[in-house]
């Protein structure tokens, strides 16, 4: 495909972001325009990653890491950068927030088009497909190749996720799982037991319905209208979200959003809500709604990230919530399939960047990965450590002892992780974006559950198909 062609269709995608519909959630170089279906290996040359430009480099090396970290996440990212900055002379980090990651992904196509762009940008794990496209970027998996560097000790799981048709696109850097957050102190006073936290649907729906009638909570869940957990739900059962084995082995043609789990999610979230079991945080723009409904006694139990821990754990020790009890437990949901990779990965950038900064931004990533540096990362975030050796160094020992609710994402998805990859869409966001606006339809408006889910199939499947009609 042409680039300006392919230019164009970003250009329809940034636009369509600005104006909000269908918005969602939470350009040329050495790729070409490969994606999943399509080009594959032919899309990685080892030459393209200058893995030795720095050695002939003068003086440090400046690069722009855009990224989307907020809170502890983000002070624990920024005393690496600076560690990292302080540990040798070839490498100068500079770390930009660019807001969430919806925002910082609509920034960098509106600077495909013209402006700066940085030499490393941190991405969720939904816009690998349109990363892919868009042709400006290197893959990861050239350099690993051109550096011959070792990715035996990375979680096997975790590089599935970002592998298509066999090229590693982006770096793995900071990865997820939802986890079942419940306040400990409100299961004990409803006489639940707190060591058997809820596992399936039922079972979550019977330890609400205790937790409002001993008063223990005001409902029983908070429910963050995501569209992430149905993705997650649909793993669960062993499913997946689009066709074409989601979207690896061809371009995703439409969602599978007609499951029969898919209703089975709906009207269970939907009974909760209509029976004052649940009360929804809506889509909790800062991240933070539905871990504040267990603080306040709004709600005992939620789904969030795994990478809210580190978060939490500082407002509990705050002292500030001494009614609140610090329980984690795996998601919940059918048990026939597992969760998938969440989280977020570092695309190395190749449009307008020099050799110098192609080198630093991979040296950059490599460190980022080395067991210790992920170590230090799980501690103070949260966020699942990608290296198996990482598990073993004294820091996540010691943490995983202290507060084992921080190892309870790594074994899940060691011991529970999805029979495949995750969704590869290039309109992610609108598919996103028709899931949660059917989900709002359902709990604000009242919809019934089969209708508000026909309308999130048919508006995510034109989607797919009006961005799979341009880029051809």
């Amino acid at each position: 495909m042409r680039r300006t062609h392919l230019l164009a269709v970003l250009a329809v995608t940034a636009t369509i972001a600005a104006c909000g519909a269908p918005g969602g959630d939470d350009e040329g170089g050495a790729a070409g325009s490969a994606g999943a279906g399509s080009g594959g290996r032919a899309a990685v040359d080892a030459a393209d990653c200058p893995v030795d430009a720095l050695e002939s480099a003068e003086g440090p090396v400046e690069i722009d890491f855009w990224h989307s970290m907020t809170a502890a996440n983000e002070e624990t990212l920024a005393a690496m950068t600076e560690d990292y900055n302080a540990s040798q002379d070839r490498v100068r980090v500079n770390l930009a927030f660019q807001g969430t990651y919806d925002e910082s992904s609509d920034k960098f196509v509106t600077a495909l088009r013209g402006g700066d762009l940085p030499g490393l940008v941190q991405l969720e794990e939904t816009r690998l497909q349109l990363m892919i496209d868009s042709g400006a970027v290197l893959p990861a998996q050239a350099c690993v190749e051109a550096d011959d560097y070792d990715l035996s000790d990375h979680l096997e799981v975790v590089l599935d996720q970002f592998t298509v048709e066999e090229v590693l696109w982006p770096m793995p850097f900071n990865v997820s799982s939802p986890l079942l957050y419940y306040n400990t102190k409100a299961f004990e006073r409803a006489g639940l037991d707190p060591d058997a936290p809820p596992t399936t649907f039922e079972e979550l729906r019977q330890a609400s319905e205790a937790l409002v009638a001993a008063e223990a909570s005001r409902t029983g869940f908070a429910l963050e209208l995501s569209p992430g957990y149905i993705e997650q739900w649909l793993a669960k059962a062993d499913e997946t979200l689009v066709d074409n084995d989601n979207g690896r082995s061809d371009r995703a043609t439409a969602t599978r959003l007609d499951q029969p789990i898919v209703s089975e999610v709906y009207e269970f979230l939907d009974g909760l809500i209509e029976d004052g079991l649940a009360t929804s945080v809506g889509r909790n723009p800062t991240g933070a709604d539905h871990l504040l409904a267990i603080a306040s006694g709004d709600a005992a139990m939620t789904i969030a990230s795994s990478a809210a821990l580190g978060s939490a754990f500082a407002l509990l020790d705050s002292g500030n919530y001494p009614g609140v009890g610090a329980g984690v437990a795996p998601f919940p949901g059918p048990d026939e399939g597992g969760v998938l990779v969440g989280g977020a990965s570092l695309y190395l950038v190749d449009k307008g960047i020099s050799d110098e900064q192609k080198a630093a931004s991979w040296d950059f990533a490599k460190w980022l990965n080395e067991p210790e540096q992920q170590a230090r990362w799980h501690v103070g975030t949260g966020y699942i450590p990608i290296r198996k050796s990482a598990a073993t160094v004294a820091e996540v020992t010691t943490q995983w002892e202290e507060r084992p609710q921080f190892r309870v994402a790594y074994d899940q998805l060691l011991d529970d992780g999805a029979n495949f990859g995750g969704p590869v869409i290039g309109p992610y966001k609108e598919v996103r974006e028709a899931v949660t606006s059917s989900l709002e339809r359902m709990v604000v408006e009242d919809q019934p559950p089969d209708q508000a889910l026909a309308a999130a199939k048919e508006a995510a499947d034109a989607a797919i198909t009006d961005y799979n009609d341009r880029v051809g």
